[in-house]
């Protein structure tokens, strides 16, 4: 039994009523072990890191003009290439390069400006020059430093960083491209390890980690690498001989293990990266502090903070999945009731009453009867129909002759009763004279013809050369005439037969009409009936189907309406998560207990420093056990993030050499005592503050053994402080390697 599970039993018994557990120390044990957290602590031991050799060789692709170039081999560069960017040529010509990505020596260009509307380009020829850079640091402060930036500072850190971590540096595309072969020898406690692989274009072809032997050689080969495997090469050679542990963070409820590359970013410093207090990302800065303070629990801190972090995020996904699941559920459920509902008013909606099938069968069967019936009728009354036309059409044709004989004996008597005052001929006057002798001397007064005298007597003037037949015919005509204007018009037997005929014809019409309307009524009647039955027979089947499916919707309503049962197949164990939440509550305690003094001697020791730094308008720095920190600026309350870059550069380089001042002084602490600042005074730093500030370094490197390289452009403080040995400058436009 162990003494975490211990105060584990003691925290969980008491929780409140209904969260206490009741657990023996021997049952948390088990738990713990299932889940993966230690329950023993490891003390932390500082084990140095220094390096000891940085070699690396290759071709710069450089102007022809350049100095360096002369007698070398001439290369055609493609005019797309990105390299044309990068000049190693006096700064005039220097390329725009990114002086915060590492400021590192860039290849010499030509100006492009106005190439664009040349009809044909001439290629860009570059001088393969050879390189081959060797330089030993040596224990306390190092300087590198140059007169102009670009001029390889940034770039001697990144090969440091790459042959530390495994992960290829920032560098510009120049110096990936001419990097081909690198050595760096690290002193790692009492042994040293030799970092050696081969590149092309920045990525690794091939490499091994091996053992440097007293005459300088390589031995035993203890790992081989290439680029995909670098990084955990590296990982595995150096956690175990720093004596550091992989730790495990909860990121969106996901463990995310960090390994030693993540070490490594909290070993150099650069102005672009103040975001962190300590190391490169805010999400590792409290693991990393605890880690590199270096009390015992920390370890087993990080690990119980993860796997409860990691439960917990696992539950409320299960609470969540569940929370939707009883949300779908009461959806359908309510879906459900309403299609319940539904159903029965359909079911409502249906006719009532039984169908009689016998009684509909003799209605359809009369139904064809009173159809045929009112068929022989219609055909009946169509054939009255056209004989009535016919009726019609000879009453019509009677009517009209004995109106034309009509109008023929008014005419007849109408013309022969004129008397002309002209003659039509030749419009002579008809005179008196002429007129009168019409009856003395029997002659026509317009013509002079001698008139029929039995004719004249009935009043009709017609002359004797007219036929006897036509004299006829016009005298009983005309007789006719004044007989019918004195006694009107009289029917004649034709028109009053056809009249009657009309008549007969019409009624016997009506007839068949009567009886066709009182078939038809009668007719509705029984369709109406037997329309009724039918929907009844028809109501009586879908009712049927109805009852169905009103039982499977009442079925599929009665199972919704039982508690929806945990959706979650693999739920977190909520003895498991109480035995990890418990742990992390109890170490929490432990770390701080232990923690919080060490802290308040770090903060101490981070506020002397970063005054000597020269920022004096900082004071009461506070660095708290979530790797935040306040302070006060020229007397008032501020933060960390509150202050300039120049303050937060000046305070970050001052934890770190707290930090590893701490470790050694007190022989807990993890931090392996090796630092890289580059370009420090990147951020408004004057050289005085800078001499300021390397002074200091130098100071504490007396005091606590440690190795730190200062990348700089000012290269005075550099000469003025640092001896010889420890320093590697390049004056003027020169270049470091």
């Amino acid at each position: 039994m162990s003494s975490l599970a211990d105060e584990i039993v003691k925290v969980l018994g008491r929780r409140r009523k209904e969260g206490r557990l009741e657990m023996t120390s021997a049952e948390v044990d088990r738990v713990l072990e299932d889940l993966g957290i230690p329950t023993s602590a490891s003390k932390g031991v500082p084990v140095h890191l220094r390096v000891a050799r940085i070699s690396f060789r290759g071709t710069k692709r450089l102007d022809p003009s350049h100095p360096d170039a002369e007698g070398c081999d001439l290369e055609a560069m493609d005019t797309g290439d990105e390299q044309l960017s990068l000049a190693l040529d006096e700064p005039a010509k220097a390329v725009r390069a990114n002086a915060e990505t590492g400021g590192v020596p860039s290849g010499g260009g030509e100006d492009r400006e106005g190439a664009e509307g040349d009809e044909a380009e001439e290629p860009v020829l570059r001088a393969l020059v050879p390189f081959d850079f060797t330089w030993r640091p040596i224990d306390g402060v190092n300087g590198v430093g140059s007169g102009s930036n670009l001029r390889g500072k940034s770039s001697i850190v990144n090969v440091l960083l790459w042959s530390l971590s495994g992960r290829c540096a920032e560098f510009s595309v120049a110096v990936k491209r001419w990097i081909e072969h690198v050595e760096v020898d690290w002193g790692v406690g009492a042994e040293t390890l030799r970092v050696a692989f081969d590149a092309d274009n920045g990525e690794v072809s091939s490499g091994t980690v091996t053992i440097v032997k007293d005459d300088g050689t390589s031995g035993t080969v203890l790992a081989s690498f290439d680029g995909g495997s670098f990084e955990d090469a590296m990982s595995s050679v150096m956690l175990s001989r720093l004596r550091l542990e992989t730790f495990t963070v909860s990121q969106s409820g996901k463990p995310v293990t960090h390994k030693w590359a993540s070490y490594v970013n909290a070993l150099w410093v650069r102005p672009k990266y103040l975001k962190s207090i300590i190391g490169k990302e805010a999400t590792l800065s409290v693991r990393l502090m605890q880690m590199f303070i270096g009390t015992d629990w920390v370890p087993v801190l990080a690990t119980a903070a993860t796997i409860s972090g990691t439960l917990e995020a696992e539950k409320k996904a299960a609470q969540e999945r569940t929370k939707a699941a009883t949300a779908a559920v009461e959806t359908f459920r309510d879906e459900a009731l309403r299609a319940v509902e539904g159903v029965k008013a359909r079911m409502a909606a249906l006719p009532e009453g039984v169908p009689d099938p016998a009684k509909i069968s003799e209605a359809n069967t009369k139904i064809s009867k009173l159809a045929r019936e009112m068929h022989a009728l219609e055909m009946d009354l169509l054939r009255r129909s056209v004989a009535a036309d016919t009726v019609r059409q000879q009453l019509k044709a009677a009517k009209a002759r004995r109106h034309t004989e009509h109008e023929h004996a008014l005419l007849t008597k109408f013309f022969h009763q004129m008397e002309p005052t002209v003659c039509p001929r030749c419009t002579a006057n008809v005179t008196v004279e002429r007129r009168a002798a019409e009856s003395d001397e029997h002659q026509c007064s317009v013509c002079s013809s001698d008139l029929n005298l039995e004719a004249l007597e009935a009043n009709v003037v017609v002359a004797t050369s007219v036929g006897a037949g036509v004299a006829s015919v016009l005298v009983e005509s005309t007789a006719d005439a004044i007989e019918m204007s004195e006694e009107g018009d009289a029917p004649t037997s034709e028109i009053d037969a056809l009249e009657q005929a009309r008549v007969n014809v019409e009624s016997v019409m009506a007839g068949l009409r009567e009886q066709i309307n009182e078939l038809q009524a009668t007719h509705d009647e029984l369709v109406k009936e037997t329309d009724l039955g039918t929907s009844l027979l028809e109501a009586v089947e879908g009712r049927r189907l109805l009852e169905l499916e009103l039982a499977r919707a009442e079925g599929a309503a009665g199972a919704l309406a039982e508690p929806v049962a945990p959706v979650d197949a693999a739920p977190v164990d909520p003895v498991q998560l109480a035995v990890a939440d418990a742990a992390q509550k109890v170490l929490s305690d432990w770390v701080k207990g232990h923690q919080d003094p060490l802290l308040a001697t770090i903060s101490a020791e981070i506020e002397r420093l970063v005054v000597n730094f020269g920022a004096d308008s900082l004071s009461n720095v506070r660095l708290d056990g979530a790797a935040n920190m306040t302070l006060r600026q020229n007397g008032d309350p501020s933060t960390y993030g509150a202050v300039s870059a120049g303050e937060q550069l000046r305070l970050k380089i001052a934890t770190v050499i707290a930090l590893i001042k701490h470790g050694y002084a007190e022989k807990i602490g993890r931090h392996p005592g090796f630092l890289l600042l580059d370009s420090p005074a990147a951020e408004e730093m004057p050289d005085g503050d800078l001499a300021t500030m390397v002074s200091a370094l130098l100071e504490v490197a007396e005091e606590a053994p440690m190795q730190i390289i200062v990348a700089t452009r000012s290269t005075g403080p550099l000469v003025e402080l640092l001896p010889e040995e420890n320093r590697l400058i390049a004056d003027g436009d020169s270049f470091v390697w």
